[in-house]
């Protein structure tokens, strides 16, 4: 018997005993039961709401531990725990900065990015969770920055997460009178799944994307980037169909502000190649889209396996480079191709060495070991990292570290690994690079550093296909 029945039966046998009027009785009664099943309705939402974010994530193994499952919370939340639901209306939020006027000619900021000569593309997340404070010298090292996130609420309407860091991000993103491009993130971990819910809908859809050029027109901004985890078969037909509406909703609404500059519009990008063709209609999508923002990490994550979370080659289990080749291929346009780099670590507890060099397999199954957990790469040193005994793997190029004493294995992004992608980046005429997310550097910027002076141009045409595709 439930917990909520054994109330009920509580309350009855005691009415049953009970003297005095019976119309009185009757009534009591009710309102009684009312009450403890108001109280039983709120239980079961609150535990229907924590369902859905377990669905979203992997389990927690170690709560004391920043791992994967807190991240994903973090990254939705700004907390290691659920919170109640949004409400369902928009905030008008004013801003001190003053409408801005585009600028078409050379900038400061193209002078400082040797991607921005060449029309390539740094693009930056930037997170509404993190603490860290934001420096107009970060943002002067991007072509693009990403605010994640604006939410999505019922029925449609979207809402900014952490208004307060948004506007401090717009307005010293504005106040730089360069080229910068500033973009919001709509969806994420915990609301983008009500994606499948709105797209098939005409009027939810249209709901959606009036909150979106709305509050592109409100902000001054100049695009959204569309975070959906992830969309599934059945999404496969609408989310063709949305973009394709929301690319002519900014059409619009740039006539009628007399901008010379269409808005932009990018979308994520999984990096299995499985869940790209369940998912996915890449053909339909990319024609109304800007750039793909493919997120090129965490592809050893299936729970049993331990191993670099974003190797550009090797493993039979996916890579930077099969996912590339594979999308160039499909789509013939390599330039609207972006490449992410966390500048997070992955570890695990207790684990044997992964890396396989005479092996196709460079990961390694879990065994004893616990994780994996997320460590920010400003969190490193603090967390007792020391990143002068870094080993890099040639096979995948990548970094990590592994103490055969203690039996920690860290993977990550540092200096030589970021050189390697650039590299790549280059080599097949990729659009540029995708940073998740300049507020988890250090406040040297060392990373960001790294991929913002990266020569990623290449004399080759924009369409080059540097790829032996199938067909």
């Amino acid at each position: 018997m439930t917990l909520c029945s054994k109330f009920v039966k509580i309350i009855s046998d005691y009415y049953k005993k009970k003297k005095g009027s019976r119309t009185f009785l009757v009534i009591e009664y009710i309102i009684s039961i009312w009450f403890i099943l108001g109280i039983c309705g709120l239980l079961a939402y609150g535990l229907s709401l924590a369902f859905w974010y377990y669905l979203d994530s992997p389990v927690l193994e170690e709560p004391e531990l920043k791992d994967w499952r807190s991240q994903q919370l973090l990254e939705t939340t700004g907390s290691e725990t659920p919170t109640t639901p949004l409400p369902t209306t928009t905030t008008s939020f004013k801003s001190t900065t003053a409408s801005r006027q585009l600028i078409s000619t050379t900038t400061s900021n193209s002078k400082l990015l040797p991607a921005a000569s060449c029309g390539k593309r740094i693009v930056g997340y930037f997170m509404a969770w993190e603490n860290a404070d934001l420096r107009q010298e970060q943002l002067r090292k991007l072509t693009h920055v990403i605010y994640l996130f604006a939410t999505i609420q019922v029925p449609g309407v979207i809402k900014l997460d952490n208004e307060k860091r948004f506007l401090e991000l717009k307005d010293k993103a504005h106040s730089l009178k360069s080229d910068l491009k500033v973009m919001i993130g709509v969806g994420g971990h915990a609301t983008s799944f009500r994606l499948s819910l709105i797209l098939p809908d005409d009027g939810k859809r249209k709901i959606l994307i009036d909150s979106i050029v709305s509050s592109i027109d409100e902000h001054d901004l100049d695009g959204v980037d569309i975070f959906w985890i992830w969309s599934w078969m059945e999404d496969k037909l609408h989310y063709p169909k949305f973009v394709r509406e929301l690319r002519k909703a900014l059409n619009n609404l740039k006539s009628s502000k007399k901008r010379t500059e269409d808005y932009l519009i990018s979308i994520i990008v999984p990096p299995k190649i499985e869940t790209i063709e369940e998912g996915y209609n890449i053909n339909e999508i990319v024609k109304s889209v800007d750039f793909l923002n493919v997120l090129t990490y965490d592809y050893y994550f299936n729970g049993d396996r331990i191993g670099p979370h974003s190797p550009i080659y090797g493993g039979t289990r996916g890579n930077i480079d099969e996912t590339m080749k594979y999308l160039v291929c499909e789509t013939r346009q390599p330039i609207k191709i972006n490449m992410a780099v966390p500048f997070y670590g992955t570890f695990w507890r207790n684990a044997s060495l992964p890396l396989q060099d005479g092996s196709e397999e460079i990961w390694k199954e879990k065994g004893e070991a616990t994780g994996p957990f997320a460590v920010r790469w400003r969190e490193l040193v603090p967390n007792g990292w020391h990143k002068s005994i870094a080993r890099f793997h040639e096979k995948s190029k990548t970094s990590y570290i592994w103490i055969p004493e203690t039996k920690p294995f860290l993977t990550f992004e540092d200096e030589r690994s970021l050189a390697e992608k650039a590299k790549y980046v280059k080599d097949h005429q990729l659009g540029g690079i995708l940073i998740s997310a300049i507020d988890q550097d250090d406040d040297q910027s060392t990373l960001l550093n790294v991929v913002s002076s990266a020569d990623i141009c290449s004399q080759k045409e924009k369409d080059y296909i540097d790829y032996i595709c199938d067909k």
